[in-house]
């Protein structure tokens, strides 16, 4: 006899999405504008009472709408004014990375490496097509560190400015967007290093190291820029090693 197999039970459907709201819907209405329209960096947006007639919604739905795309760095709102496009922006990176971090769902040595697969190539791009002055800038970026190793705050401000001027000499405009947001997050991340170093001397290693990648790409020589880098990096995650994170 053949055994009667069990019946087979039909997968359970997944959970629908979340069914869009007016508001969701007044967003998209609004980025689809903005694109069918070719409108760019500083252009007005039409009011919300015409957007809301455009739609059929309330102008409450639009204000939120306009709300929640400013939140995104899409559009820029300003009292008595009406609504335009924004520009470029990794703030909100920057943000949900912070984020990230202090909720534990990325590590910093995690962002560390993040942050070297991207600087690798900034470093090599920046040493070939920085300008006289942006060299000048790099260099007096490190004068400014040396002069600050007792001062964290100063110091992290001027490590963030470094690694934003070579990301910005490298001529793509999305690395100083990503730098940026990658190095935003150094404020969380340096104190913890920074209290391993607790002797001039092995903070101004830290120092030498942004000085030679800073004299490589005046030098105008990117296996050297990227050669520093990485000596750099690997520095930094030493110090991440003994704050804990491995």
């Amino acid at each position: 006899m053949h055994e009667r197999q069990a019946p087979i039970t039909p997968a359970q459907p997944a959970d629908p999405p979340p069914p869009q709201t007016r508001v969701d819907n007044a967003v998209r209405a609004i980025t689809d504008h903005i694109h069918g329209q070719s409108l760019k960096v500083g252009d007005k947006l039409p009011s919300e009472a015409r957007f809301a007639e455009w739609l059929g919604v309330s102008r409450t739905v639009i204000r939120e709408a306009f709300k929640s795309l400013s939140a995104m760095r899409i559009i820029e709102m300003r009292a008595g004014r009406r609504a335009q496009v924004c520009g470029f922006d990794g703030s909100v990176i920057a943000l949900s990375l912070t984020h990230a971090l202090r909720t534990e769902q990325i590590n910093p040595q995690q962002l560390w490496d993040a942050r070297r697969a991207v600087e690798t190539r900034t470093v090599a791009l920046a040493a070939i097509r920085r300008s006289d002055a942006e060299a000048r800038r790099l260099l007096a970026l490190v004068a400014q560190m040396h002069d600050c190793v007792d001062d964290l705050a100063r110091m992290t401000e001027h490590d963030i400015a470094f690694h934003v001027a070579i990301a910005e000499a490298s001529r793509n405009p999305l690395f100083p967007v990503l730098v940026a947001a990658l190095t935003s997050a150094m404020r969380e991340t340096n104190p913890m290093v920074w209290r391993q170093r607790r002797d001039d001397e092995s903070r101004q290693e830290v120092v030498h190291a942004h000085e030679a990648i800073a004299q490589a790409i005046a030098d105008g020589d990117p296996e050297a820029a990227s050669n520093a880098l990485a000596r750099h990096f690997d520095l930094a995650s030493q110090g991440l090693v003994m704050a804990g994170f491995n």
